[in-house]
């Protein structure tokens, strides 16, 4: 199965996002957050359901700057809303959750590290998928055995390459960083720091940022059950 992970749309039309879509055969595009800067609400809809229509399945979460109306219009859209969800597709286990620790700007979602810690850790913790592609008659823990874990987040983990400012800061988030070191996923997806696009590996978990998509980039990833066989970034 190939993804295609992208980030910080931020009400921005990318004509080359189109065009590589039509030229590669993806299975699957899973956006990270901030559909929108600050709204229209009707961007969220209008992206994320031309993508659908596209034939190809979309999973999407919000991000710090997705106010509570592009918020409802991702959940509204034709893509699997994944905040707060622990869904199941195909080969992929994904555990969602949107929004970002503490910034300076004050930004209509965001989280304290110990409210993101908490929450993030009660997702990992149920024991039921909330939304799947198939009748599994397995429970999670068997599930997961055969799948790809992923922890798909719009902050990043704190410490890494996908968290670093220019001025040489780490500004990621100390509770996903926490969670990543605590638990066993195969991947992070996440955005947020439209400059650090990179893909690293903190602990066991390799962290995907793609930036922001008006600057043309995105992560491919192709995975088999449990196997991540090739994971690049790739110029739209």
């Amino acid at each position: 199965m190939k993804i295609l992970h992208i980030s910080d749309v931020h009400s921005v039309i990318n004509p080359k996002l189109n065009s590589y879509l039509d030229g590669n055969k993806i299975d699957l595009i899973i956006v990270s957050g901030d559909v929108t800067n600050f709204g229209p609400s009707e961007f969220a809809l209008d992206f994320l359901n031309e993508l659908r229509e596209k034939n190809i399945n979309v999973i999407a979460i919000p991000g710090n700057c997705d106010i509570p109306e592009a918020v409802s219009a991702i959940e509204d859209s034709d893509a699997i809303y994944a905040h707060n969800k622990i869904i199941k597709f195909r080969d992929l286990i994904i555990y969602g959750f949107g929004g970002s620790n503490p910034t300076p700007f004050d930004t209509p979602l965001e989280f304290d590290e110990d409210t993101l810690y908490k929450q993030i850790n009660s997702l990992i913790n149920r024991d039921s998928v909330d939304i799947s592609d198939s009748f599994a008659d397995e429970s999670l823990s068997q599930l997961t055995k055969n799948c790809t874990k992923i922890l798909l987040t719009h902050a990043p983990p704190h410490g890494g390459e996908a968290d670093l400012i220019p001025g040489g800061a780490h500004v990621g988030s100390t509770a996903i960083e926490k969670i990543i070191n605590e638990k066993d996923f195969d991947l992070n997806l996440c955005g947020h720091i439209h400059e650090a696009v990179s893909i690293s590996k903190i602990a066991n978990t390799i962290v995907s940022n793609p930036g922001n998509l008006e600057s043309n980039h995105g992560v491919l990833i192709e995975v088999n059950k449990d196997e991540i066989l090739n994971i690049e970034i790739v110029d739209l």
